[in-house]
């Protein structure tokens, strides 16, 4: 019994230790990869009505839904963003490029 609250404890700490993939998202600078592109160097706001601002998993530039988010994957030492365009017919990958000043 106490291997199993032990178990249970380690994944609820693990799990309350993620962040979200906004989270992850608006906190970094991104550079264009390959695919479907809404800028060659993006960096997100605060300001929802001008620029770049993520809300949970949309994309929004200058008030208008660009991209959906679909992952963000840690890959040894960045991020690797993928989203789709709205009509999910295209797909691009951005990677992390530092944290955004």
């Amino acid at each position: 019994m106490k291997i199993a609250a032990c178990l249970f404890a380690i994944t609820f700490l693990l799990s309350a230790c993620q962040h979200s993939n906004s989270e992850i998202v608006s906190a970094r600078q991104w550079k264009a990869d390959s695919g479907y592109n809404i800028g060659d160097m993006i960096t997100f706001s605060d300001d929802k009505a001008a620029g770049l601002f993520i809300s949970n998993d949309t994309i929004y530039e200058d008030g208008q839904p660009k991209a959906v988010v679909t992952s963000t994957t840690y890959n040894v030492d960045h991020y690797i963003m993928v989203m789709h365009s709205l009509d999910h017919k295209q797909t691009g990958t951005y990677i992390d490029k530092g944290r955004a000043e």
